[in-house]
């Protein structure tokens, strides 16, 4: 009598395995891909967030800065950058800080 063949013994069953080894690896890899994009989106849209406030805070300074050119009151420009940057007030002026804040 012929001898029934074993699974082993078959030419392809080592490939077959080998095949889903490799499936099975690619669909994980595929998985932590996605996993790893959606993360990187989430910090992409965090770091837009942040930009776009930065933007319209630039922008009023900028329109602020646009009004004093047009009025022509380089004065008022110059005692606002000497009393916000450097700390400069008037002899009987008072300043008054709220440090609760920080």
């Amino acid at each position: 009598m012929a001898k029934a063949k074993r699974l082993t013994d078959r030419p392809h069953f080592g490939a077959r395995i080998l095949l889903r080894i490799a499936l099975v690896l690619f669909v994980l890899f595929c998985a932590v891909s996605i996993v790893t994009l959606q993360n990187q989106i989430a910090e992409k849209k965090r770091q837009l967030a942040v930009i776009e406030a930065n933007i319209e805070s630039v922008a009023a300074e900028n329109d602020e800065l646009a009004d004093l050119i047009k009025a022509d009151d380089i004065g008022r420009y110059m005692e606002k950058l000497a009393v916000e940057n450097n700390g400069y007030a008037y002899p009987d002026e008072r300043r008054y800080y709220d440090t609760s804040r920080d």
